[in-house]
C-alpha cells in the first residue's frame, strides 16, 4: 500500500519503541502526529527524523489518560493534516512486583494509562475513519497480553485487556473498511517499569517492532493481518560469543 502523505497519530513517541516506529514511518514518508508527556524529549525525536522522508513531523505534549489531552490531539492532528489514517496506540507503562505488594495507585496508573488511554484516544478517532470509510489501528501490546509471569499480575492483566479490546474493535468496524491490529513483542532492550533493561540475551530491540508497523502499514489494501507475535531469538550484541566457543 502506498504510504506517502498518509497521516499517522502515534502515541508514546518520545523513546523506545514509540521513537522507533517514529522513525521507520517517516522514513516511509508519511505525516506523522508525535504524541507523549515528555515535550521535550519529543522535539529530540522530532530533530532525528525530520529529515528521513518527505512528511511533516509534528509533535504534541499529551497525557492520554486525560479526556480533555486525546481531544486536543486529535482536533490539532485535523487542524494540521485534515485527516487521520492510521492510529498507533504505543503509549503503555508497567509496575512489576507481588500482588500484595500493588497498591490501588499502582492499579489505576497501570490501566489508566495501558487501557484508558487506548480506549479514550480509539473511541474518538473511529468515528472519523468510519466516516471516510478507512484506516487502520495498530495497538501495540506484549507477549504479556498472552501469557502471564512472575510479578507481571497488573501488567499482564492490563495488556490481555488490550488483546480483547483489539479482537473485539475490529469485528465492530471491519465493515466499514478499517483494518485492526494488535502487536505482541516479548522482552524489548528499552528503559521500562522504572529500570534500564540492556545487554539481555533473549531480548528485541525496538527497532524489530517497528519493523512490524512498517508491514502492517504497507500490506495489501485487501489484507488485515489481525495479531503478530514476536518472540526474540538472542540479541547479537549482548551475546559473550567467546565465552561459548
Amino acid at each position: 500500500m502506498e504510504t506517502s502523505n498518509k497521516v499517522v497519530i502515534i502515541t508514546g513517541a518520545s523513546k523506545g519503541i514509540g521513537r522507533a516506529i517514529s522513525h521507520k514511518l517517516a522514513a516511509l514518508n508519511m505525516n506523522l502526529m508525535l504524541a507523549a508527556r515528555d515535550l521535550s524529549q519529543l522535539k529530540k525525536v522530532q530533530e532525528e527524523i525530520i529529515d528521513l522522508g518527505s512528511g511533516a513531523i509534528n509533535i504534541l505534549s499529551t497525557d492520554l489518560t486525560k479526556v480533555e489531552d486525546t481531544k486536543k490531539l486529535i482536533e490539532t492532528t485535523l487542524n494540521q493534516f485534515g485527516r487521520i489514517d492510521i492510529l498507533v496506540n504505543n503509549a503503555g507503562v508497567g509496575k512489576f512486583k507481588r500482588i500484595d505488594d500493588f497498591t490501588l495507585d499502582d492499579y489505576n496508573f497501570i490501566f489508566d494509562v495501558n487501557v484508558k488511554g487506548l480506549f479514550l484516544l480509539t473511541k474518538n478517532v473511529v468515528p472519523l475513519l468510519i466516516a471516510q470509510k478507512s484506516g487502520h489501528i495498530i495497538n501495540i501490546s506484549s507477549i504479556a497480553g498472552k501469557n502471564g509471569f512472575k510479578s507481571g499480575t497488573l501488567y499482564s492483566a492490563s495488556k490481555h485487556a488490550v488483546q480483547g479490546f483489539t479482537w473485539s474493535l475490529r469485528e465492530d468496524i471491519k465493515e466499514y473498511g478499517i483494518k485492526v491490529s494488535v502487536i505482541c513483542p516479548g522482552s524489548v532492550v528499552t528503559r521500562f517499569g522504572g529500570k534500564e533493561v540492556d545487554k539481555v540475551e533473549w531480548s528485541l530491540e525496538p527497532e524489530d517492532v517497528a519493523h512490524a508497523v512498517g508491514y502492517l502499514v504497507t500490506e495489501s489494501v485487501s489484507v488485515n493481518t489481525a495479531e503478530i507475535v514476536i518472540k526474540p531469538r538472542f540479541n547479537p550484541r549482548s551475546i559473550n560469543w567467546e565465552a561459548r566457543s
